[in-house]
């Protein structure tokens, strides 16, 4: 009786497990809106190399980093490539996209240009990647240290196309606009 119990209880202990390397080796394949809990996370368009802990400095690709309330995010979606200086602040709601407004700077040592075509209302890529989309750009009339403010209308994010990474110490903003 001692022996099945033990059986039981390594079984149970390995389901975790394997179920978070599984989500860790594989783009997210869940529902966001229901079975991501409240909390900040980080989600980036490169496969991460080892287990379950990934330094920040280690990540490549483009990332989200974002606080989950209640089916609403607040998030920094930032390429790596140039140490986050290339991003935009999104803000909606989300299900297995995020689908959003965002607020971006342009120029300094960030982007410089907004994406082409992205004034109309027709979606365009606003990464090489094309997981994230925005439509709707106008100058937004707040203002910034570094560039001029840039508002998408429209912003969708595809969650289903990255990969969950710990979110490490570096916290999402808090609002956007």
């Amino acid at each position: 009786m001692n022996r099945h119990f033990l059986l039981i209880l390594s079984f149970n202990l390995c389901i975790p497990f394997t179920t978070l390397l599984r989500a860790e080796s594989q783009p997210a394949a869940f529902d966001f809106r229901n079975n991501l809990k409240d909390g900040n996370y980080r989600f980036c368009s490169q496969r991460p190399r080892s287990g379950t802990v990934t330094a920040p400095n280690e990540v490549v690709g483009n990332c989200f980093l974002f606080r989950k309330q209640r089916g609403q995010v607040i998030g920094k979606y930032y390429d790596t490539r140039s140490f986050g200086e290339v991003s935009v602040c999104l803000s909606g709601s989300v299900t297995d996209r995020v689908l959003a407004q965002g607020l971006e700077e342009i120029g300094g040592i960030g982007r410089q240009r907004i994406p082409a075509n992205s004034m109309r209302d027709e979606l365009v890529n606003w990464d090489k990647e094309g997981i994230l989309k925005v439509s709707g750009a106008e100058t937004y009339r707040g203002t910034s240290d570094r560039g001029r403010l840039v508002r998408y209308r429209q912003a969708i994010l595809d969650l289903k196309r990255l990969y969950r990474v710990n979110a490490g110490a570096i916290l999402p903003p808090t609002r956007c606009f």
